[in-house]
């Protein structure tokens, strides 16, 4: 008969000299909850700073009404105006976002045909995009009439329009990068600002 004696259980390892102490296990999900944080960081920044992208940009303020020779009109709210681009009574650019809509006085225009070669000759010697050949009739809520057809360019696309009244043109073009297209709600800005437009009384 042989006798056996117990064995001791291990002592646990101190942490110390020659002693690993064991990694404690990673939270589930904590990846995946700093992926999407990280995302709605950048959704809600990107469109911050392209909307302040511009410098020396002025938000628009309720009620602002802005002149452009013979005509005058209503910028859209959470719009900006450049003012590096813009002039009093010649030229007035707003910007929002990756979007830019330019109003500019044409002068002495007996048709609207005229205003939209002088239009698009004016655009077309900048550079950046092309002006279509097959414009349509427009007419807007306070009754000017004109000529609108596509602006076509590398990195941008869009629109020109040209209203004629009282013997004065006005020309309006509106383009959109193509990796940030025109939204539903920027062109319903647009269509409320292209309606605002009036002739000053005299």
């Amino acid at each position: 008969m042989s006798l056996t004696a117990p064995v001791p259980p291990p002592s646990a390892a101190r942490p110390g000299r020659g002693a690993r102490p064991r990694a404690l296990p990673r939270p589930h999900g904590l990846r995946a909850t700093v992926v999407v944080a990280a995302v709605m960081l950048v959704l809600i920044v990107v469109p911050y700073l392209l909307n302040h992208s511009v410098v020396g940009a002025a938000p628009v303020t309720a009620g602002q009404v802005v002149t452009l020779g013979a005509f005058r009109y209503h910028p859209a709210p959470g719009w900006q105006i450049d003012r590096g681009a813009s002039s009093a009574d010649m030229v007035s650019v707003l910007v929002k976002g990756a979007t830019k809509y330019r109003l500019t006085p044409l002068g002495r225009q007996s048709s609207a045909a005229g205003a939209l070669k002088a239009a698009a000759r004016r655009y077309e010697a900048t550079g950046r995009g092309r002006i279509g050949s097959d414009p349509a009739p427009v007419t807007t809520a306070r009754g000017l009439t004109g000529l609108v057809t596509s602006i076509t360019g590398s990195t941008v696309s869009g629109t020109l329009t040209v209203l004629v009244a009282g013997g004065q043109g006005l020309g309006v073009s509106l383009t959109a990068r193509h990796s940030a297209p025109l939204t539903a709600a920027v062109a319903d800005d647009v269509a409320r600002m292209l309606d605002s437009v009036e002739v000053v009384p005299s």
